[in-house]
């Protein structure tokens, strides 16, 4: 990737991060891309020599207004891009992601207002996440909307799905496995409980069915109460 390219994607990634109420170290920078620590380390510290994002005593990431507004551009971009390639090209949700992360670096600003006018001005993307500038704020969206993690409802309450987290290794993996069990947002779920194991799970009732997922598959699905 070009150095533009990983700073865009660093920042947008801890924008979603903070957005979820995580703590964004190294550590999880380097789970999330998959590249060793030290190459992080560097990123970072052009990040914040950019003026991008600010460190604390304990190494916690944050960004600064700068990188926000880097952040939001992209994120914009991207999930525009994915609702333009559901909505106008006909590509199904689960398989967009990958598409429109090699998209959005590119969109100018003429064609992101042609998407927004085609699109009559989405607030979300396909996956349920909040485009930036389009809702009042991005940054408070799950907050604003009562949103809790599946995994912590309580066993037999009814929710909907809201949106599924963009901080997960496999991402385009993660949205297949939910495609293909029938969950996306909007569905109705239920967790019925949760087991303890080498692998934890949890057991959701979905359109009258059980299923049965990895713990951290619910934990990456928000939801709210119907």
């Amino acid at each position: 990737m070009e150095a533009s390219t990983v700073v865009e994607e660093y920042c947008e990634t801890i924008y979603n991060m903070s957005m979820e109420g995580d703590a964004v170290i190294g550590a999880r920078l380097a789970e999330k891309f998959k590249v060793a620590p030290p190459t992080v380390t560097e990123t970072l510290k052009r990040l914040v020599r950019d003026g991008l994002v600010e460190m604390d005593q304990k190494r916690q990431v944050t960004l600064t207004p700068k990188g926000v507004e880097l952040a939001e551009a992209v994120l914009r971009r991207h999930r525009l891009t994915e609702r333009f390639l559901v909505d106008m090209l006909g590509m199904q949700w689960h398989q967009v992601h990958e598409e429109a992360c090699r998209l959005e670096h590119y969109i100018s600003g003429a064609v992101e207002e042609r998407v927004v006018t085609s699109l009559h001005a989405p607030t979300t993307c396909p996956h349920g996440n909040p485009i930036p500038g389009y809702v009042p704020n991005a940054r408070t969206y799950l907050q604003d909307k009562g949103a809790f993690r599946l995994l912590y409802a309580e066993p037999g309450q009814e929710v909907s799905l809201l949106l599924v987290s963009e901080v997960v290794e496999d991402e385009e993996a993660m949205i297949a496995y939910l495609h293909d069990r029938g969950i996306m947002p909007g569905t109705r779920l239920k967790l019925l409980g949760t087991s303890d194991g080498a692998e934890p799970t949890a057991t959701l009732e979905v359109n009258g069915s059980e299923v049965t997922v990895p713990s951290r598959v619910a934990h990456a699905l928000w939801v709210v109460r119907d």
